[in-house]
């Protein structure tokens, strides 16, 4: 894998500034170095200057283990090639059996066969490769068949490794001789274990094939509403720079986790050095005995190269046609870089609410006021093998930054069993799961030398001397704290104790005299459900913080590593050493956030999970940043006053009249089908 190395904050701040040179570009690299002097390990390894790099140096980052164990790799085409060696010779015995048991096979198929994929952790220990089975059809996730495999992967000699374990007909086996023998010995039967064997027309259930029972919509088949820019696009573009309405922001994509945001600012003054998503995780449940592949499921989504699973965006649902979109390179899993075209779209968006609005209509002067609510939205979305996540950066007018994602695509499934989830076939479902999402948060509040401040809400009893009958009343007050070090910094929302928590900048005021900031506000989260003290949680501290700050440096770039997926028990990084008691009063600070949700699977979650209430994320609002609204720059408020009844209405559009027209031509599917 390949990144791009940020260069050092400071020189970076410099140059933007017009007092310092302009930084040199590295690249951040990761070798598996199977003949290393001290052992096989993974490096990881600066590369520089770009673009004709003269050296590599082996890379230190903050916290992390200097020596990476060689098994810490995530997965690899060459490595699914062995493997596939290692697997195909089980179903020399198999084949027969699960032709006549489930309809498919693996070895011998032709139209009816089966796949595999593996999961995560990759092993409980280092060398341990986990691998579930399912008909390769459309929705391939939908249709488990009940067998998983164990396959022990233990030095570096693949001739070596070979099947530890196996899951079929709800029994753990030792091998498959002992299967066959088992089947043989029950009159080539399995009881107690019945799987569905669909047709060719029953398969479709997992597809995205209109049904063909009545009723079909829209009636006539009639084109829904469409976008259209009636005096063309109001943002700028300058390579990756997108400019709108006060917003200037740079976009960037890591190949490990996705969407990255550099230098936004705001009416010219920077808001945040670095907006990017650190990890994406999801915890299940499940049935040991039926599933112990999908009862020990805990996904780091970096470790699947989930920045390159950012691919082709479909025009007119994805984004509107009338996006502009963008390509990115990666070079994952490959020896070559790889472009994904359009994998990531701008456009402006008409939210259909109002910003702002009030009707005075019960005494003179009545007017009515509604400001009409723009935003400019940036958008990618990553295909991580079953799910689908889109990941959406939203600006508004007013300076607010809403940074959200919205979970598609399909369930990971398995045999059913109803202590854990609903039915999604008639022998399968989905378990119960949670998706945790970790942002690296530096904001630049009128500088970069913040402080961290919460304003908690707390209980008060109010005397009320102006009413005798009342002796007292209930009250709510504002209780301010300004924490020092960063272990009094971390936020854990409780509905209980409501606090907001703010970056602020102690000495930047406005106005009024409160210092200017920003809010971090959460959409949704949960809570990690496990101990901690858990094994797993070496790896994934991040999700117990809804919001810890720490103070800013170049070497704690990450908050988690593509490297702990396959050993969390020993992780590369433990997120929680960050928080090791440096003073977040007045000096640059990171903010690390995490959001989630919780997944209960049930019958409409097929073919695929809708993105219906099912989003994830937080906001960065202006927390006294301004002294008043800042989209009261905007023209496009619409006012109608009366000062008095006999008075004639005033009407105030603040626009010019719109071209009844499209501007230019949008974007097709017809135009992007090479894409994918």
């Amino acid at each position: 894998m390949v990144e791009m190395l940020p260069p050092p904050k400071a020189a970076v701040l410099a140059y933007l500034e017009g007092s310092g040179a302009e930084p040199e570009r590295r690249a951040y690299a990761v070798l598996n170095v199977f003949n290393y002097s001290d052992g096989a390990q993974i490096l990881q390894v600066e590369v520089g200057p770009l673009p004709s790099p003269t050296f590599y140096r082996h890379l230190a980052l903050g916290k992390q283990t200097p020596q990476i164990h060689i098994h810490s790799r995530p997965g690899s085409t060459p490595e699914y090639n062995e493997l596939e060696v290692v697997l195909a010779p089980m179903f020399e015995v198999l084949d027969p059996i699960l032709e006549e048991v489930v309809g498919y096979s693996y070895n011998t198929c032709e139209d009816k066969c089966l796949t595999w994929t593996d999961s995560a952790p990759r092993g409980i220990v280092r060398e341990e490769r986990k691998f579930i089975f399912y008909r390769a059809v459309q929705g391939l996730y939908l249709h488990p068949i009940g067998l998983e495999v164990y396959v022990d992967t233990a030095g570096l000699n693949a001739s070596a490794w070979h099947v530890e374990k196996i899951q079929f007909a709800g029994q753990l086996w030792d091998n498959v001789t002992a299967i066959a023998e088992w089947y043989d010995a029950n009159n080539r039967t399995t009881p107690g274990f019945e799987p569905w064997k669909p047709t060719d027309e029953e398969l479709k259930f997992s597809t995205f094939y209109p049904r063909e029972e009545p009723p079909h919509r829209p009636e006539g088949g009639r084109p829904g509403p469409a976008q259209y820019e009636p005096a063309g696009k109001r943002y700028s573009v300058r390579g990756k720079q997108i400019s709108w309405m006060g917003w200037q922001l740079n976009l960037g994509l890591r190949s490990s986790c996705g969407m990255r945001l550099w230098d936004v600012r705001f009416n010219g003054t920077r808001v945040a050095y670095e907006l990017s998503l650190q990890q994406a995780s999801a915890a299940y449940g499940g049935d040991p005995a039926s599933s112990p592949f999908q009862a020990q499921t805990f996904y780091f989504d970096s470790a699947w190269g989930m920045g390159s699973a950012h691919l082709p965006l479909v025009p007119g649902s994805d984004c509107p046609e009338t996006a502009t979109y963008f390509d990115f390179s990666h070079l994952w899993d490959s020896h070559e870089p790889i472009v994904n075209r359009n994998s990531m779209c701008v456009f402006e968006w008409d939210t259909g609410m109002p910003l702002r609005r009030h009707h005075q209509h019960h005494t003179d002067p009545k007017w009515v006021g509604s400001m009409k609510s723009y935003a400019l939205v940036v958008r990618s979305i990553s295909t991580v093998y079953n799910y689908d996540y889109a990941w959406t950066h939203t600006f508004y007018t007013d300076g607010t930054i809403e940074v959200k994602v919205q979970a598609f695509g399909y369930l990971q499934t398995t045999r059913f069993e109803p202590a854990h989830g609903y039915k999604t076939s008639p022998d399968a479902g989905g378990t119960v799961h949670d998706h945790v999402l970790h942002w690296k948060v530096d904001l630049d509040i009128a500088g970069v030398n913040n402080s961290v401040q919460k304003d908690k809400i707390v209980p008060e009893t109010i005397k009320m001397p102006w009413h005798p009958s009342v002796s007292s009343f209930w009250g709510r007050r504002i209780q301010r704290e300004m924490p020092e070090t960063e272990d009094k910094a971390t936020t854990f929302i409780n509905p209980n104790h409501p606090t907001y928590t703010m970056i602020v900048n102690e000495n930047e005021l406005n106005r009024f005299g409160a210092s200017r900031g920003y809010r971090i506000d959460h959409h949704s989260y949960t809570y990690p459900l496990i101990p901690d003290d858990a094994w797993i949680m070496r790896a994934a501290s991040f999700m117990k913080y809804h919001i810890a700050v720490t103070a800013h440096k170049d070497n704690e770039l990450f908050s988690s590593t593509i490297f702990d997926q396959a050993t969390p028990a020993e992780p590369v990084l433990r997120f929680e050493d960050y928080i090791d008691g440096d003073s977040v009063r007045n000096t640059d600070l990171v903010a690390w956030v995490s959001a989630g949700t919780w997944h209960i699977p049930v019958s409409e979650d097929a073919p695929s999970t809708p993105s219906t209430g099912a989003s994830v994320g937080f906001v960065l609002r202006p927390y006294n940043y301004f002294s008043e609204d800042a989209a009261l720059h905007t023209q496009e408020i619409n006012l109608m006053e009366r000062p008095s009844e006999s008075s004639p209405l005033v009407v105030d559009t603040g626009m010019k009249a719109v071209k009844n027209c499209v501007a230019e031509e949008p974007i097709t599917l017809a135009d992007v089908a090479d894409t994918f």
